[in-house]
């Protein structure tokens, strides 16, 4: 079911209400039914790593990152690009049930290097935005195949930048993404490039906060509209006209507020270079494009809090018995319906397995508030399998810890309820190595393990 902008809606009312006077002025329900759901969280990320010790609040780890987007698969998020969110408020597309929409800033390196295949083993899509000044520097960085190889090899080794060592697994020659990057993953559908200016990102503090507190784009003390325009305007222009021309992307549809510093004449800028799409910076709430498509908030993450945390999903559980054969023999567990899917507690799936190849243990790990689970081992029953459920409707909430299988964490769908930890049989199976199908005409799960 797809949801349509506030403006088809409000059309659709006034149709009714104009229906109603033609037929003789029947009474209208005191309140109208509330429009559909236009708001969509837009999610914000600048530098992965994979050394958990060189995280900051700029940096989270590649695990996190891949959890995050894991979490938006599993409960079925649809990725939005700066394009999409146009072709909605064109009315050339429709809103999907949830939307999401992944953002990066800065265009550093391991947005490629870290993001781009867990983008590609998700199914998840997003925009960067780029310094195109620091795209320049990466692309005079990154050796072409008509270098010479012998004098570049005796060139003295550049100093390493600020934060960068060469024991840290993922350190680069160059910080930054290369044009031959980006024009990759736009290629491939899954990303999309916008700007986040040409070079004024304060160039002059290092990239840091002015001390003055006049940051990226805002203007400055006494400057005129008019200059303002010139000095701004180059910047924007130079910036559309090196994305286009390097990365085989037809527009630049998004900007990014370097540092969320917002000025009001940087508007008008984007409205003549025909950027619809700008952001903010760390607003902490979902954007609401029914009132367009300027100054979108954000939410930044951070190591802190997880986006499983971030987007806990709040849903209504039925009481349920799942039909399930393992090997061709049936039996009925407890289950919950949430959303159309059943959801089983993985102690009792543990113990429908112990006598099969693919029996597996179930360990609570209090320390880290997650279920860990290791494929093809003894499991010893605790007493609390296949208790009956309750008979009422539940209001539950998802889980906001991964799971450990065989040592990995993973994000999938599950639910705790009354201290028991419930999955979607398809899950465990992808976690613990066992094969399940749904027998559509029997209405029966069929488990080979």
């Amino acid at each position: 079911m797809k949801r349509k902008l506030r403006k088809s809606a409000a059309l659709t009312a006034l149709a009714a209400l104009a229906a109603v006077l033609l037929a003789g002025g029947a009474a209208l329900p005191r309140a109208a039914a509330a429009g559909p759901d236009t708001r969509i969280p837009i999610l914000t990320y600048h530098d992965l790593t994979r050394d958990p010790e060189n995280t900051d609040s700029m940096t989270i780890t590649d695990e996190r990152f891949r959890l995050d987007m894991e979490f938006l698969q599993e409960f079925g998020y649809t990725p939005l690009l700066p394009k999409d969110l146009v072709a909605i408020q064109q009315g050339n597309m429709e809103m999907p049930d949830k939307p999401v929409m992944v953002t990066f800033d800065d265009g550093y390196q391991s947005n490629y290097a870290i993001a781009y295949p867990i983008l590609q083993q998700t199914g998840m899509k997003a925009v960067i935005s780029v310094v195109a000044y620091n795209m320049e520097s990466a692309e005079e960085e990154t050796p072409s195949a008509d270098d010479n190889t012998e004098d570049a090899a005796l060139q003295e080794p550049a100093e390493p930048m600020e934060g960068v060592s060469i024991e840290n697994p993922e350190d680069l020659s160059r910080s930054h993404l290369s044009w031959s990057e980006m024009r990759e993953m736009v290629a491939s559908g899954l990303v999309e490039i916008g700007s986040h200016t040409y070079n004024s990102h304060n160039p002059q503090y290092g990239g840091n906060g002015a001390p003055d507190g006049i940051n990226g784009v805002m203007r400055r003390k006494n400057e005129t509209f008019a200059q303002y325009s010139e000095r701004m305007g180059d910047d924007l222009e130079q910036s559309i006209a090196l994305i286009v021309e390097n990365t085989g992307q037809a527009q630049v549809n998004y900007f990014a507020y370097p540092f969320g510093a917002y000025d009001s004449w940087m508007d008008q800028l984007l409205d003549k270079a025909g950027v619809a799409v700008s952001v903010w910076s760390n607003n902490g709430k979902s954007a609401d494009i029914a009132d367009g498509l300027r100054n979108l908030p954000r939410y930044g993450i951070k190591m802190e809090k997880s986006v499983a945390q971030l987007l806990q999903q709040t849903d209504t559980a039925l009481p349920a018995l799942a039909t399930v054969s393992v090997n061709g023999k049936q039996s009925k567990l407890p289950a919950y319906n949430i959303g159309g899917n059943n959801y089983v507690r993985v102690r009792d799936v543990a113990v429908l397995l112990m006598d099969t190849e693919n029996g597996f243990d179930v360990q609570w790990n209090s320390a880290r508030n997650c279920v860990e689970l290791t494929s093809q081992a003894a499991y010893e029953p605790i007493g609390t399998e296949n208790k009956p459920l309750p008979k009422e409707t539940r209001t539950v909430q998802s889980f906001t810890e991964p799971t450990v299988a065989d040592g990995t964490a993973r994000m999938v769908a599950s639910y705790q309820v009354d201290g028991y930890t419930y999955y979607k049989l398809r899950s465990l199976g992808e976690l613990c190595g066992f094969q399940v199908a749904w027998d559509e005409a029997e209405q029966v799960v069929e488990v080979t393990a």
